[in-house]
């Protein structure tokens, strides 16, 4: 029997955070959803914890993979597993407002043009200090400024928490492997272009850190290829929608490429992070552009060349 809600609920080797993920969500409001917990093959107590909550709460329905997918596998995997309606992806580690799922519920029942829903984001660093993560439909309430704001400064306003239609995904899906564990993003500039959002200025979840030793913690170049690409990409995705601004990005696309990677190279000296600068430069020394391959081809090393890397991936984040 189907329910109005899934929760799909990701998770790997974070069952030291996972107990207050698990916790919140359960505390809803609204509580007629189904948990559905899919576990990437952790190696730590993830499946115990996981299985003591779904002895105790019928709505909790928790997978382990039988081996790892990583993201956005594992969101996929998640999805095909659920059944309500409305879908709502989430994240371990981050802690819930017990309104979100009612408040998300009540947006797109009270938008049926809207794919998929956000809101407002607490964010909390390591001192255990906060901020709050606005969009910027709170001053422009239109769906396109979501890719507005990921062209201007590649990153997205949305974050991989969301709650979406079902049949939205299924007309854009599934989470594309090729962007890695950002191609949540893809999704939402997809659903974006045809389609309104909903959004509520509100801070309904509390997004808590990478632990420091997380691969991508920092500044991590297998992270630019995949905005990169998927800026090239979106950028003739919405060739039509935003003609004019299209055009204007295209042109400056180069220079501002140039610009965010050389910022990302000095942040890696000033945190004395050595190993991503020397990846960096060896990286560069493929690149279309002249001074990054010039940098690259003096400054940087074949034996730095990281596993993951190959020279043809440069060709995804030239226009074309």
């Amino acid at each position: 029997m189907s329910v109005p809600v899934s929760i799909c609920l990701t998770t790997y080797n974070r069952g030291h955070v996972l107990p207050a993920t698990i916790d919140s969500l359960l505390a809803q409001s609204f509580g007629d959803f189904e948990l559905i917990i899919s576990d990437d093959c952790s190696p730590d107590e993830t499946a115990e914890i996981c299985r003591a909550y779904a002895a105790r709460d019928s709505r909790v329905r928790y997978f382990c993979n039988e081996q790892n997918l990583k993201m956005p596998g594992n969101l996929n995997a998640a999805i095909r597993r659920s059944s309500g309606a409305y879908v709502a992806n989430v994240h371990d580690g981050d802690v819930y407002r017990k309104d979100l799922i009612e408040k998300w519920k009540a947006a797109l029942d009270a938008k049926p043009s809207a794919a998929f829903v956000f809101n407002q984001y607490e964010f909390l660093d390591g001192r255990g200090n906060s901020r709050i993560d606005r969009a910027p439909l709170e001053q422009v309430p239109h769906a396109h400024e979501i890719a507005r704001h990921f062209f201007r400064t590649f990153t997205s306003c949305v974050w991989g928490t969301v709650m979406a239609r079902r049949e939205a995904y299924a007309k854009v899906g599934p989470f594309d492997a090729s962007y890695g564990f950002i191609s949540d993003v893809d999704i939402w500039l997809k659903l974006a272009r045809d389609h309104d959002v909903a959004y509520i200025a509100e801070p309904l979840i509390t997004l808590t850190p990478r632990e420091p030793d997380h691969p991508y913690a920092f500044v991590h170049w297998r992270v630019w290829f995949w905005t990169l690409s998927m800026y090239v990409a979106h950028l003739d995705y919405y060739r039509e929608a935003m003609r004019e601004e299209v055009a204007s990005l295209r042109a400056t696309y180069p220079r501002r490429r140039r610009e965010r990677l050389l910022r990302d190279l000095l942040i890696c000296i000033k945190h004395r992070r050595w190993d991503r600068l020397r990846e960096g430069l060896a990286i560069w020394r493929d690149s279309s552009d002249p001074l990054l391959r010039a940098l690259g081809r003096t400054f940087g090393s074949p034996a730095n060349v990281p596993a993951w890397y190959s020279a043809a991936q440069w060709q995804a984040t030239d226009p074309t």
